[in-house]
């Protein structure tokens, strides 16, 4: 039984390898180490409540902020991965101007939100003023994260990663193996990454940065009994590597990954709204990333806008409470978008 509680892997009736989204604690088990070094790097930065709330919000009441803003600098990217739906160019491709993050700025003094993470559909460090950003968010915020594929990383930009301090870098990689990596990693160079990660480690001690270098290695079913011959290899170049176990999220571009597990007619019960707030490029805040996909809408369901909304408005909009209490209570009626949704 036990097992089956840890154990979040499976096979559908054609065979195919899943990986059960909605198994919160096999989710938490299998990167044990990394929680543990990410709740060390933010002892005495986020109250313990807080980072609870990022695995079990549903014990916590509503009305609090979210415990994760994502910011999107860019939606253009540098790579195109087979698995992401990045090169689909589904949303219109842009830069975050100075007017938006300004506004951004000015919402945060505001609404505190305990953690910031740069990412998206896209590639952070594209932005021209990437190391700016990155410096004014961080003062903005008790733990700011982001998530890169660190092919372009200009000395100025790795001090500004560095020094800002971006508290938790992730690198995201793809197998030990050079021809794997660039075959998934699209005009990606497997030399290169590991030549930045190196400077990346000369720096931070050069520095003596606070930043958590981590490498999330992307596992396909076929690597699965290779997973630990693949971390192995990660963990030379960074502090903590962990396993992140690919899924199609792009409908059969790929069809070396994971499908979801999902019961016929479900609507799951979704923690994402309770606790996670994402900003597009242009200012834009849908409901959650899957929206998207959910709805054919491209920009995904919006919730509102920064450039007439403040961040503490759009938080506390009639859609997101609508989706909150409709998740919290388990009430279908009031989450129709999420029928067969492969997030959670």
């Amino acid at each position: 039984m036990l097992g089956n509680l840890f154990s979040a892997f499976g096979r559908d009736s054609r065979q195919r390898p899943v990986f059960d989204n909605t198994r919160r604690l096999a989710r938490i088990a299998y990167r044990t180490q990394y929680y543990a070094r990410i709740a060390a790097s933010a002892f005495g930065r986020i109250p313990l409540t807080t980072q609870l709330r990022t695995h079990f919000p549903f014990a916590f009441p509503d009305g609090l902020p979210p415990a994760n803003l994502t910011i999107e600098f860019t939606n253009y990217c540098n790579l195109a991965c087979t698995y992401c739906t990045s090169p689909l160019g589904i949303r219109t491709r842009g830069f975050m101007d100075e007017e938006t993050f300004a506004l951004l700025l000015a919402g945060l003094r505001n609404f505190r939100i305990p953690r910031l993470r740069i990412v998206g559909n896209g590639e952070p460090t594209l932005h021209p003023r990437f190391c700016e950003m990155a410096t004014d968010l961080a003062k903005s915020c008790e733990y700011l994260t982001m998530v890169t594929n660190l092919q372009r990383l200009p000395e100025k930009v790795a001090r500004a990663m560095l020094q800002a301090p971006v508290r938790l870098i992730e690198i995201s990689a793809d197998s030990d193996n050079p021809e794997e990596y660039e075959r998934s990693r699209v005009h990606g160079s497997f030399v290169k990454l590991i030549s930045n990660l190196g400077m990346l480690q000369r720096l931070k001690r050069e520095l003596q940065s606070p930043s958590l270098i981590n490498v999330r290695c992307m596992i396909r079913p076929t690597q699965i009994d290779r997973e630990k011959e693949i971390l192995a290899f990660w963990s030379r170049y960074a502090d903590v590597a962990m396993p992140q176990y690919l899924h199609d999220y792009t409908h059969g571009n790929d069809s070396d990954v994971f499908t979801h597990y999902q019961k016929e007619g479900l609507v799951p019960r979704c923690s994402i709204p309770t606790k996670h707030m994402i900003m597009h490029w242009n200012g834009r805040v849908p409901l959650c990333e899957m929206s998207q996909q959910q709805t054919g809408i491209p920009e995904g369901l919006i919730v509102g806008d920064i450039h007439n909304m403040s961040l503490k408005e759009i938080w506390n909009a009639p859609l997101f409470v609508q989706y909150r209490q409709g998740h919290r209570m388990r009430d279908n009626a009031l989450t129709p978008i999420c029928r067969g949704c492969i997030g959670g």
